[in-house]
């Protein structure tokens, strides 16, 4: 491979450190990088990364492009120009270089960039230019990326799963007080920080297979902005990370993947190492310098099985997402009158009916469980995005499925859906849809809200949040949205007769289908339309306290007599004792139980 760089021009490689660590523990990569290309200009800044630090990703990323903006412009002035840019990054910083990457070759249709990228007078439609220096960057290297974000699961060391567990419950504390993520909280697996790179990447791929070649074989030569060579090494005893949160197949299906042996995930950067370092070392090399041809002799598949090859032909795919207390085998149903109702299309439809699990009534109060699920369906939404390239996305949902797609596009700018149906909705009245309605670029084509005349569910349990204004659920399955403009993009149908499951029985599936493919509601298939709700549950549904007070007097009712029924025995007062304080763990189990799996 011919090495040289044009004349007069420079290599800069910039190298990013992981999570609580220094610039200083990547000096034996800097050894190698000099030993590479002598004349190279190192750029490896102290990034706040520490166990405590509160700083954004994203504005991580915006002071780097800065400096590597003012590099750039002071090197063309200096006529001494930058002919090759490599981007280096272990864990933590292989994140941040993707992202420095994907920012600096410009933002693309339907992945936009957060606020920390755009510049504060700029206009909102328009979108944000490839920096003058993204097509000198030749390739990337990543060290132990943790590509998918970290999570607590088995692959932890025993020392480093309680850590990480307590170091979870400390980051929400602090969210609970701050509404600030902690620094290590933002590269979790489904935060907003990662699937919005992932998306962007996957976009960013795409955009520049269209217009280039997808990689570079020579590191001198200029790239289209989005093609860089973009190499992974892995670590072969990773005990922190992951397997499959190491490698995203879904937005880096087209990574080449090198096995570094004797490595962990900290350790892999040590290239001084007496006994391993000759077999790291040899890995990073080969990224730095060797030509694609040779970097695929040596590449190994790093899963069972390759992500599947995108399907072009597929124009439109149907989400349908269950809600708590369900394990959602209605979905496929739906799912498939959907494509019935699409007729000569079929071929071109597909479904994505996967299921989130059981979700009882007392996890869903919580808003970090909840959460969990809108960063599960996250995941789903880029897998199919990378899956269906040419489709449009549509959505059904009920119940929490509903809250699912509503945090999403409150989180995730990159998701949109044309058009959204929901049923038995636990999203608050004043949700403010114009917000992904409106716009040269809306998120959201048009939304359908069924209202049921008695889902006590809402009326009760989501209202009571919302009476109180805490959390963001809501009545919407029950009250309806509150809308400025009804004829703005939300259409809802008042009322369908029943309770929480009433918009998602056989009757009203043709009117689902109707919605999601020709954009009609069609009302004429449910006969007849009730005109009025059931006044034991709109009356209570005023004033939802009433109703967990009455849960809890019950409650507490249901155990004096129980206890009254023990002293009716005439035991010993020391069996009696005994058989009560029984009797009242047991009630208590048969209570968390009731709230847990019910």
């Amino acid at each position: 491979m011919n090495t040289q760089v044009e004349e007069r021009s420079r290599t800069l490689v910039i190298l990013l450190h992981a999570y609580m660590h220094t610039a200083a523990r990547l000096e034996s990569l800097q050894a190698l990088v000099r030993g590479t290309w002598p004349d190279a200009e190192i750029y490896c800044p102290e990034l706040p990364a520490s166990r405590l630090s509160m700083a954004d990703p994203n504005e991580i990323v915006a002071g780097l492009l800065t400096q590597v903006d003012r590099r750039y412009a002071q090197a063309q002035a200096q006529a001494t120009p930058y002919g090759n840019i490599v981007l280096v990054g272990h864990s933590l910083g292989a994140l941040l270089a993707r992202k420095l990457y994907v920012v600096a070759c410009g933002e693309v249709e339907g992945a936009p960039f957060e606020a920390a990228f755009k510049p504060a007078s700029a206009d909102e439609a328009a979108l944000v230019p490839a920096r003058p220096w993204a097509g000198c960057v030749s390739r990337i290297v990543l060290l132990a990326g943790m590509n998918r974000g970290w999570r607590v699961s088995h692959h932890l060391s025993l020392a480093n799963a309680p850590v990480w567990s307590l170091g979870s419950l400390l980051c929400h504390v602090i969210h609970g007080f701050s509404r600030r993520w902690p620094l290590v909280f933002t590269f979790r697996r489904g935060a907003e920080f990662i699937t919005q790179l992932r998306i962007q990447w996957l976009l960013m791929r795409r955009r520049a297979s269209r217009t280039g070649p997808s990689m570079q074989s020579d590191a001198s030569a200029p790239s289209t902005p989005g093609s860089a060579l973009t190499i992974q090494l892995l670590g072969s005893r990773d005990d922190m990370v992951a397997p499959e949160d190491n490698v995203d197949l879904v937005s880096g299906g087209d990574f080449v993947y090198l096995d570094v042996p004797h490595s962990g995930h900290a350790d892999i950067i040590d290239m001084a190492d007496p006994i391993v370092g000759a077999g790291r070392t040899r890995a990073f090399v080969l990224a730095l310098q060797a030509d694609s041809a040779q970097l695929q002799r040596e590449a190994v598949v790093p899963s069972d099985e390759r992500f599947a090859a995108p399907d072009e032909s597929i124009e439109r795919v149907v989400f349908v997402m269950h809600g708590i207390r369900d394990v959602g085998y209605w979905t496929h149903k739906i799912a498939r009158r959907i494509k019935q109702r699409a007729g000569d299309r079929l071929a071109t439809w597909a479904t994505e009916t996967s299921s989130y699990g059981y979700f009882p009534m007392l996890p869903f109060l919580f808003p970090w469980y909840r959460r969990q699920k809108v960063e599960w369906l996250m995941d789903q939404y880029t897998e199919a995005l990378a899956r269906y390239p040419n489709a449009s996305f549509s959505y059904v949902g009920h119940s929490n499925g509903t809250y699912l797609l509503a945090r999403a596009l409150e989180l995730y700018p990159c998701c949109r859906f044309d058009r959204v149906v929901f049923a038995g909705s636990v999203v608050r009245r004043s949700y403010d849809w114009r917000r992904f309605l409106d716009g040269k670029r809306p998120r959201v084509r048009g939304v359908l809200n069924f209202v049921a005349t008695g889902d006590w569910v809402v009326a009760f349990f989501p209202k009571f949040f919302q009476f109180f204004r805490l959390q963001d659920l809501g009545s919407a399955g029950h009250d309806g949205f509150l809308l400025s403009q009804p004829d703005a993009g939300v259409s809802q149908v008042t009322y369908v007769k029943g309770g929480h499951g009433a918009a998602i029985v056989e009757p009203v599936w043709n009117v689902i289908a109707g919605f999601v493919v020709d954009g009609r509601v069609d009302m004429d298939e449910i006969q007849p339309v009730p005109r009025r709700q059931d006044v034991w549950v709109k009356a209570l549904g005023l004033f939802p306290p009433l109703v967990w007070l009455a849960l809890i007097a019950a409650a507490y009712f249901l155990w004096q007599g129980i206890a009254a029924a023990i002293c009716l025995l005439g035991m010993a007062p020391a069996t009696q004792a005994f058989v009560t304080g029984f009797s009242f763990a047991l009630y208590l189990l048969l209570l968390w139980l009731v709230v847990t799996r019910v």
